[in-house]
Order: structure tokens, then sequence, then C-alpha cells
């Protein structure tokens, strides 16, 4: 019992361990799903500094830590704070009076193929998305002198790649975009808007050839992932339910993984189905059982997101300065002990209950819902 215990740790302990000022850190979660609360509330407590974001997708774990000040670098997606409101005033203050340093920015699916080149140990994936819009020539980081090699050989910073994007021609002209004509007749692919099929493609952007272009995305080599799931087995072995987003691929890019949870169990309860089960125990390193760790976003048949917090922190907090802003987030998470302190003392358990899914439905459908 006592080796299967020894992953099994709390959220205090996860961030003293593995999370150091100046850490790359990907959060997991997508939008207002499943977002690892739990430790980034832990980084507020410890006021751990200087760290460097990677996230894909909504900005609840972000927001907090940049308005808590915390934030010095930032590697992103999309930097709206989930449907509540367009924007996220609290990074985009710190943004524009510069305490957030570097915005690095790639779309969300990009950062998606970037993810699947760091799971499985790829150099790069190719990307068509990104192609022609501006972010394959607009390079933050390059412009910061952070990309390449030093002097003795090594890279800048480990995190950031050498190149943002590098373009090539396709060696395979086109053959594999789809729709694509087939001998017995043409693709029933959706997709009409295939203009290489129309003829040959004389654009020379990019590599000064003429023919079909490929955008290379480097992989995501954050050095801590963090992602909550609704059951973690002793062992580490790990089950997410309903929508996953970026979390399985995100989660095996990184040197670190740390899961919070809703619930830990025996690895003999997730032995059944074992097909529903989609990171090995062996990829786990840090297991911090945080009930409710996710609040206030949603964890899907366990709770759902509160609409209440989202509308409450939009009108009364998110507009206001920084300092502002900033003693908010220290008041209301970092002066708290733990998380039970947070959640019992801040939020309530009446509150914390009246969120809880319906099982017919894996939500709660009695809330209110963003307009």
């Amino acid at each position: 019992m006592s080796d299967l215990m020894s992953k099994v740790m709390s959220a205090k302990e996860a961030v003293q361990r593995f999370i150091p000022p100046g850490t790359h850190i990907a959060f997991g979660g997508f939008t207002i799903l499943r977002r690892p609360m739990a430790i980034a509330r832990e980084i507020v407590r410890q006021r751990v500094g200087n760290l460097y974001l990677t996230m894909n997708g909504g900005t609840l774990c972000e927001e907090m830590l940049a308005g808590a000040g915390l934030v010095k670098w930032l590697e992103s997606t999309y930097l709206g704070l989930e449907g509540g409101m367009p924007v996220a005033y609290g990074m985009r203050k710190a943004i524009e009076e510069g305490e957030i340093e570097l915005l690095e920015d790639y779309t969300n699916w990009s950062f998606a193929l970037r993810t699947i080149a760091g799971r499985y140990g790829l150099p790069f994936m190719p990307c068509l998305g990104d192609i022609g819009s501006d972010l394959v020539t607009y390079d933050v980081f390059g412009k910061a002198g952070l990309r390449g090699k030093n002097d003795q050989g090594e890279w800048i910073h480990p995190g950031i790649p050498p190149h943002k994007y590098s373009m090539m021609d396709d060696p395979f002209d086109g053959w594999g975009l789809r729709p694509h004509k087939f001998r017995t007749g043409e693709d029933t692919c959706g997709n009409r808007t295939n203009v290489y099929r129309k003829g040959k493609v004389t654009s020379v952007k990019y590599t000064g050839k003429p023919g079909v272009k490929v955008a290379l995305v480097p992989p995501i080599l954050p050095e801590v992932c963090v992602v909550h799931a609704q059951r973690v087995a002793l062992d580490g072995t790990v089950r997410f339910e309903g929508l996953i987003g970026p979390d399985i691929d995100q989660s095996l890019c990184g040197r670190i993984l740390i899961v919070e949870c809703e619930r830990i169990c025996s690895p003999e309860e997730l032995r059944h189905c074992p097909e529903k089960n989609q990171i090995a125990a062996h990829a786990v390193h840090a297991i911090v059982e945080a009930p409710f760790g996710c609040y206030p976003s949603a964890v899907p048949n366990y709770y759902d997101y509160d609409y209440s917090w989202f509308k409450n922190y939009v009108k009364e907090v998110n507009h206001k300065s920084k300092d502002e802003v900033k003693a908010y987030w220290l008041e209301t998470v970092g002066s708290t002990k733990d998380e039970w302190d947070y959640l019992l003392g801040v939020v309530g358990m009446d509150k914390l209950f009246s969120l809880r899914t319906d099982p017919v439905y894996h939500y709660n459908p009695t809330i209110e819902r963003f307009k």
C-alpha cells in the first residue's frame, strides 16, 4: 500500500515539489470545462511568480494567476474569459502594462497539433490552418532573442523552440488534400474549397517556389502539465469523462504531470472497462484529490459551472484597476489556508451542492446559463 500511496499528495506539497518560480507550466481543461483550479489556487497561496504559461482555450486559471501578478510569459490561443465576456481584462491589463512581458499566439488547431507532436515525441506536425495569417510572421519570442541556442550550444530556453513555424513545399504536391478525385468518382468529403484541384498552384509565398505550402509546428514541451480528472487510481491511472479537449495529448508532453481529481479510487475499480482509461499510471508524478477543485468551472457528471461567479467577477472585479484585481485574488484565494478553507469559507457548501449534476442529463439543467 505504501508504494501505491507514493504519488498521492496535497496541492500544497505538489506545488512545493514541482512548481518553483519561473516554471513553464501548461494547464489543462478547455473554456469552462475541467480547469484545474485547485493547483492554480495553491500557486496563488504560495505566491509562485515569474511563470511561463502555455494554454489552449479559455483563461480561468491564467486570469487568476495574471491577476495575482504571477505571470511573466504567456503562450496562448485565446484570451477570452469563457462565455461570460469576450476579453479577460485581468490578463489584458497585465499585458498592456508590461507585467506579462511576452505573449506568443497560436490558433487552437496549431496548438492541438503541437500537443500531438509533444505526446508522441515527434519533431513537428504539419499544419495548414495558420497559413496566410500574420501568426506565421509575428514572432514575439524570436524578437526577444529566446529562440535557438546560446554560445554553449544549449537551448536558450528548453520550452521555446528554435522557430515558431517552418514553411515548406508539400513534397506530395497536394495529393493528400480533401476532396480527392478517386478513380471511381468524386470524393464525398464535405469540403468543397480545395482550390488546388482547380489548376496549377502558382503562389511562391514563403518558400520562393510555386506549389502547395505546409506549415510545420514544433512540439509543446512544458516542464509541468496540470490536469483535472474525475477519477484517478492510487497507482496513477487516469480516467476522464465527457469532453476531453487537449488534456490527453497535453498531459503527455511535459516532464512532470500533476493530476487533480474528484476522487481517488482503487486500481481494481478502473480495471473495469479499461478501454475508458486514457493515461497510464507511469506517466503521472502527483495525484491530488481535490473535490470541487475545478470550481467555478465544470466537471462533467459531477458539477456544473457557477454562472453567478462569472457574472459577479465581470461586474464587480474584472474591470477595476490592476491593483484592485490583484487585491481581490490575494484576499479571496491567497489568504485561505487550503482548498477546503476556500471552498467552505469563501464559496460555501450550499453553493457547491447547488451545482451538482443531474445523473439523467450529466449536467445541471436548473442553473442559469450564459446569455
